[in-house]
């Protein structure tokens, strides 16, 4: 056990928090990572519930014969299951772990191919980006890393942008899912603006944090 006192350990959590190098929530603490995703693993894993009450929702969105793009996120993972009451539809993934899920609901799959990211295990770069723009999608479901920053949705890391880019030009209506946990995380490189989103679904917001959001056109809170 550390031999320090409950005053001296909150005041020291409370600088390391100061400076964004912690997150506190629940009585824990834990580091924040800065500069890389953790494993895909262990963000399926964290705010889970909140994770799987904005998918389900934001797949309700999905219609029979629809040709859906579904991100390589953990957001969406979480819950992709229950599209398997849906029929006949085509999804267009470029996660592998998103693929065989699909593939096991017995859905035709597209898979990107491109350069494939060992985290996560999703491709992005020029080859996906030309793949996409020979399919018109339907419905596109994205996550987000985080919003503080950068008015809008974004990822970690800059050669990611390109390929949302491409998918958002390609589909008829951009569906983000974003749990309420985001709302204070720092947004990296942004890839689409607030009013870029046909609907945004996320947890219940105060009248406050929804006038962040003022730009997108519809807001579903679960």
């Amino acid at each position: 056990m550390l031999d320090v006192t409950p005053e001296t350990l909150r005041s020291d959590l409370d600088l390391l928090e100061s400076q964004g190098l912690i997150e506190r929530e629940h009585g824990a603490a834990r580091l924040r990572v800065l500069d890389k995703e953790t494993p895909l693993e262990w963000r399926q894993a964290e705010n889970r519930q909140e994770k799987m009450q904005v998918t389900i929702r934001a797949l309700q969105e999905v219609k029979d014969g629809d040709i859906v793009f579904i991100d390589a996120g953990s957001t969406i993972l979480t819950a992709l299951n229950h599209l398997s009451s849906c029929r006949d539809l085509t999804i267009v993934v470029n996660s592998l772990p998103a693929a065989q899920s699909c593939l096991d609901m017995g859905f035709h799959c597209l898979f990107i191919g491109g350069q494939m990211r060992r985290s996560g295990g999703h491709t992005y770069g020029y080859f996906a980006e030309q793949m996409v723009d020979n399919i018109t999608i339907d419905i596109a479901i994205l996550g987000t890393t985080g919003i503080e920053g950068v008015d809008g949705f974004s990822v970690y890391r800059a050669e990611e942008v390109g390929i949302r880019r491409h998918i958002i030009r390609q589909t008829r209506r951009l569906v983000i899912v974003m749990g309420r946990h985001k709302l204070n995380q720092p947004g990296y490189y942004r890839y689409a603006s607030f009013r870029e989103a046909d609907l945004l679904v996320t947890n219940h917001l105060t009248p406050e944090q929804k006038k962040r959001f003022s730009g997108v056109r519809q807001i579903v809170e679960v």
